[in-house]
Parts: C-alpha cells; structure tokens; sequence
C-alpha cells in the first residue's frame, strides 16, 4: 500500500536525500530569519559535512517521495528529550507536518522541552497543540525574548453519562441524522473509526460540519462528493482529547453502515459509534486513548448492555478500513475491559 506520508529516520546515507535534507533546513532557516528579523539566528546545518557530523537524531516527514519536514531531537543529561528545531519546507506549511513530526517522537516520553522565542506564534501554537506548556521566559543578550516550553503528558477528562443519554464533560453539538433504534435493542457494542476532514488535515471544523449537515462544498475540492452525506456519530475525539458528542446514546447515530458483527446486521441498531480524528496510516494520540478509556468508562457505568469493542474495518470488511493499523487493540482492550 502506497503511504500519503510516512515518518522515519532520516537515511544521512542516502546522498541525495541528505542534500534535500540541507537544503531544506537552509531554506526554513532563512524564512525564519525573516519571521523573527534575528539574523543572530544559528543555522543548524551550514553545510553536508556537518549534518554528516550531527549526532542528535533527525526523523523526516515524507509525502510520498516529497521530504516535507525535520524533527531534530537530543538526550538532556536528565534523560529527557530536548527538540533543538522542528524544520517544515516553506513551501507547505499549514499542512500539518510540524505535528505528524511532533505526534511521532512525543510517543513513550513523559519529560521533553524546546525553546522557541517569543514571536514565534506558530511554533507556540504548534506546541500547545500537541501538549507543552510555558515554563521559563529570558531574554539573550541581544534582546530576543525566548520561551522553554514543557511537555505535560495528557491526563484522562472527568466524564459522567447522563440520564438523558448525553455524556457530562462532552461538548454537546445536537446533530439531526439519527432515529429511534429498532424495537428491543439496546447499546452492546462500541465501534471505533477514524475520520479527518479534508482528508490528513487535523483540528479544523469538517467533522462538526458534516455531522450536522453544515459541510460547505466551496470549502475544499474533497467536500463536494461528501457535502449531501447524511451521516453522524455519538462521539467524536479530537487530537488533543477533546470529546464532541453529536447524538444521544439512546438513539441510532448513522456511522457503521452496511455491517454485521457476529451474523447480525444493521450494527447501527445496537451500537455506539466513537470517531477519533486521524487516519489508517498515523499513530493516534495519546490524549485520545485516554479520552476513550474515560469515555467507555463512563457509558458502561449506565449502559450495563455495553459489553463489546470492535472497529469499522471488523464490521465492514472490504468497505471500510478504519480505525486501522496504527490503532492500539491491546492497550485500548486493556484500558476498557470490552471483548471483541
């Protein structure tokens, strides 16, 4: 299967793919240069000999054969991880490769600082996405204030399911695609998917949209074959953990289509459908897999019908493909305490 994008280390072996590499960081460098108007500014690589030098570890963000950014990493003498610079192509930025970087190495680590300085909006933006916090503020000898932000590992949402069928500590966005389920069926079965809108594009409001018939088709080129889609979720997970809730889980929410679980059909009837933002080729976060244990959590406190997880792709199989490789079965199978 041929991958959108794909995160690796980068193969300094590689002649042409070390020259890309610099020539990208000296082309990021200069533009940021300008952001900052600091021509103090230290490049990281002047020349091949010495990224061929450098011992920190460089993973690269590939968009088929394009190399679209750079995550350069080093050990504190703590132990901990230090990003000495996250580096994306001028030519594509807002397309979300700074994060795929970031959500790649984060991965296991629980203590990892940068700097970045102060006007830098983007670059702090950008980490507060992913979880860092401020913790220090100074200025350099020439006047540049610079910031050290702090990785603060998610921590798991207080949720509570309501009478009503809402869940507490959910943003609650009403959406109309949904019916009464079918005489004597009750919620036994959570089914997980994956969905970003536009497709790979993290954080923006497509999914809210298109749950409650609001998708405008002028918006991307992608939303004009989806915009007449009547479909929704009960539960929608954003990348930082965020839960959206769309429809109550005493009503059928329209996720799984056409699907069987154990010889029945129509799972729609008897299921709950979870969308976490993200896609069958990049790892979810670590923020979602706890939002979803929270989550199970709390819907099997009122739901003592709810005894089962599976994804799209096991009811669908052939049609669907999500939530797929990069989803975690045994540690979300842990985390719950639902069967297959």
């Amino acid at each position: 299967m041929d991958l959108p994008f794909e995160v690796k280390d980068l193969d300094l072996g590689d002649a042409a793919l070390a020259q890309r590499a610099l020539q990208l960081q000296l082309d990021a460098h200069r533009l940021e240069v300008e952001w900052l108007d600091y021509p103090e500014l230290p490049v990281l690589w002047p020349d091949l000999a010495a990224l061929h030098s450098c011992r920190d570890r460089i993973l690269a963000v590939f968009d088929g054969d394009g190399l679209r950014g750079l995550l350069v990493t080093s050990r504190r003498l703590d132990g901990g991880m230090h990003i000495e610079r996250t580096v994306v192509d001028p030519a594509h930025l807002g397309e979300g490769w700074g994060y795929r970087l970031l959500n790649h190495a984060l991965r296991g680590e629980s203590s990892v600082s940068v700097d970045t300085a102060e006007v830098n909006s983007a670059a702090i933006s950008l980490y507060h996405k992913v979880g860092f916090v401020l913790a220090q503020r100074w200025n350099t000898i020439d006047g540049l204030m610079l910031w050290r932000l702090e990785y603060r590992p998610a921590t798991p949402p207080e949720l509570a399911l309501g009478d009503d069928g809402w869940v507490q500590g959910a943003r609650q966005l009403p959406s109309p695609n949904c019916d009464e389920r079918g005489p004597g069926c009750e919620p036994e079965l959570l089914v997980i998917h994956n969905i970003s809108l536009p497709p790979y594009r993290y954080g923006g409001p497509g999914v809210e949209q298109l749950f409650t018939n609001r998708l405008d088709p002028a918006e991307h080129p992608y939303y004009q074959g989806i915009h007449q889609l009547r479909v929704s979720a009960h539960f929608f997970v954003r990348r930082d953990g965020l839960l959206l809730q769309f429809v109550p889980v005493g009503l059928r929410a329209w996720h799984a289509g056409v699907s069987s679980w154990r010889g029945r059909e129509k799972c729609n009837d008897f299921s709950i459908g979870v969308e976490l933002e993200g896609c069958d080729f990049e790892p979810f976060s670590e923020a979602q897999y706890l939002t979803l244990a929270a989550l199970a959590r709390a819907l099997r406190s009122g739901l003592p019908s709810l005894t089962a997880m599976t994804g799209h792709e096991h009811i669908a199989p052939g049609r669907k493909t999500d939530p797929g490789p990069c989803f975690d079965w045994p540690r979300a199978r842990a985390d719950i305490g639902l069967a297959g």
